[in-house]
Order: C-alpha cells, then sequence, then structure tokens
C-alpha cells in the first residue's frame, strides 16, 4: 500500500522545467584575468559579457617572458546546447558541451576527446577565477588547474 502512494504522489507531483542552458549563465567569466605575480608561468585570459548567444575569450601564455601558447574560443549557442570551440596554438580542437552550470561553476564536456574531456571554470567567493582541465578522471595525472585574479589594466 505503501509503495502504491508513492508512486501515485510521484506521478502527480508537477514536472519542474529543465532551464535550457544558456551563454547568460557564464556571465561570471567576464572580464580579465591573470595568474598571481611569481608563477612559474603567466597565463592571462580574457571572456567577453554574453551578447546574441556568443561569448568570446582569448588567453596568452607565458614562460620566461616568452610566449608559449595561445588560445582563442568561442562559446556560443548552437541547436539548445552551448559549444565551447577552442583554437589552440592555431589549430582548432574539439568543441565541448556544457554541460551543468552550478551557481559559479560551469563544466563542459567532450567524452570521446583524448584530453581534456572536461573543461570547468569556477569564478570562487573570493573574486577569483579558477580554470581546470580534467582527464578521464579528477585525480588523472595530466590534469591542471589555474587560480587567476582580475587582471589590472
Amino acid at each position: 500500500m505503501k509503495a502504491l502512494l508513492c508512486v501515485m504522489l510521484a506521478m502527480s507531483w508537477p514536472a519542474v522545467a529543465q532551464t535550457p542552458l544558456s551563454v547568460k549563465a557564464l556571465s561570471f567569466m567576464n572580464g580579465c584575468w591573470t595568474t598571481p605575480k611569481g608563477a612559474a608561468e603567466e597565463l592571462r585570459e580574457c571572456f567577453t559579457a554574453p551578447y546574441a548567444g556568443l561569448i568570446q575569450g582569448s588567453s596568452q601564455t607565458v614562460k620566461n617572458g616568452k610566449t608559449t601558447q595561445i588560445e582563442f574560443a568561442a562559446i556560443y549557442e548552437k541547436d539548445g546546447k552551448v559549444i565551447y570551440a577552442p583554437i589552440f596554438n592555431g589549430k582548432a580542437l574539439s568543441t565541448f558541451s556544457l554541460t551543468s552550470v552550478e551557481g559559479t561553476t560551469a563544466t563542459f564536456e567532450n567524452p570521446a576527446n583524448d584530453f581534456p574531456k572536461k573543461i570547468i571554470y569556477q569564478r570562487s567567493a573570493e573574486g577569483k577565477l579558477i580554470a581546470r582541465t580534467e582527464g578521464s578522471s579528477p585525480s588523472d595525472k595530466a590534469n591542471e588547474e589555474w587560480t587567476m585574479v582580475p587582471q589590472r589594466m
């Protein structure tokens, strides 16, 4: 009897509409960011504010005063999905789909990609932007994480 009552209640409970993901949910990434002074590698990353379904991004990695890596990215809405499409050192990479946004944490995934399989951006309570790339698991040795502060002009 209890099981039947639970099933009946579950069936009568109003369905909660799933809010579609949009680039507007990623506005916490807006701005220019850099690793703190003294880091072995300096990372500078900038994202435009969401506009008309698009965020533009760019990054530069500097080591010993030389640029070692550049990336340009488009984060855009297409067919009800949000796509992260990076171009790394002039070469287009696989695209990643936004799979979740929880507060100020966004996760992009492409399980078929060799590495990374996940790209995660999080805005911390202290106002820092944390970028993380992950392989098959959160403990994968190839995983990388960068903590950036707002860049002062």
